[in-house]
């Protein structure tokens, strides 16, 4: 169907340029609604219960996640709702659909497996220390992998420790690096760039002098790891929820989390209220106080 195909379109670049959400997420949203289009055009006819058949049967399909079915059936109603707000209404105004999303609690990095990560001998090369900051960074400000490799120099105020992050729905937020020798560390990272006095001038690069990328710096938590002889997978976004689960540990006010971490509803950061309970409760039976008197 040529129109809901160039109605799709236009709601992507929306997304990509208006919006300015990841690439990633640009990609899910396009491969949903292709999926979307693909549907309809085999039944000639976009109407709200050639929709909610479509959303159907995907819940249905066995080899999709909870996630993702829950996923494209919010990027079908955000499209509707900018493109067709009387069909979006139609489709979903009474009508929902029952997902059962596991519960998961966000896994964070252990104590031990951290330190050796953010202390492990430093190695000569430029690499290894820029790989050492990064990680420095995203345990201590739970950024996303995403929103620090995206980092321009003139979004850092390396005396003060502040960050300008463009999260996602293009959200602006301040996070701070409150740990002095991270803040001397990044200073100096900043002063060594070739364009330090440029403020558009992205602030991590790889080896051939171009924009960090997420994979790479995955790639390289990956080998550190493998180096270290830390067992279970480690990833880049469980320094995030490693960040958050320390914080909360540390006594921060839930609210400060939230606005560190860029969550819209403060319900995403309660999560991690459940984390610090399995810790504090694992930290209570380790020490056992009544261990002598019953």
């Amino acid at each position: 169907m040529p129109e809901l195909s160039a109605l799709i379109d236009q709601y992507i670049d929306r997304c990509r340029d208006v919006r300015r959400l990841s690439s990633h997420t640009v990609s899910a949203y396009e491969n949903d609604l292709q999926l979307l289009l693909a549907f309809v055009t085999a039944r000639q006819e976009l109407t709200a219960d050639t929709i909610r058949l479509c959303l159907t049967k995907m819940a249905e399909d066995p080899k999709l996640s909870p996630a993702t079915v829950r996923r494209r059936v919010a990027s079908v109603r955000a499209f509707l709702r900018t493109t067709n707000e009387s069909l979006a209404l139609e489709t979903f105004g009474t009508w929902r659909l029952a997902i059962r999303m596991p519960k998961r609690l966000p896994k964070a990095i252990s104590r031990p497996d951290l330190d050796a990560l953010l202390n492990s001998k430093k190695q000569p090369s430029s690499s290894a220390n820029v790989t050492a900051l990064c990680l420095s960074l995203l345990a201590a400000t739970g950024l996303r992998i995403s929103e620090l490799c995206a980092l321009a120099v003139g979004q850092i105020r390396p005396q003060s420790g502040e960050i300008s992050v463009f999260g996602k729905g293009a959200r602006e937020r301040i996070v701070i690096v409150a740990n002095a020798k991270v803040r001397a560390a990044l200073a100096t990272h900043i002063r060594s760039l070739p364009a330090s006095d440029d403020p558009h001038a992205p602030v991590f690069l790889n080896g051939r002098g171009r924009p960090l990328s997420p994979q790479c710096l995955r790639l390289r938590l990956h080998a550190l790891r493998k180096g270290l002889h830390i067992k279970g997978r480690i990833t880049p976004h469980m320094l995030r929820h490693t960040a958050a689960t320390l914080l909360l540990e540390g006594g921060v006010d839930i609210r400060f989390v939230q606005r560190l971490l860029g969550h819209a509803n403060i319900a995403t950061t309660q999560i991690y209220t459940h984390v610090s309970d399995t810790a504090l409760r694992g930290a209570l039976e380790r020490a056992d106080v009544m261990r002598s008197f019953v």
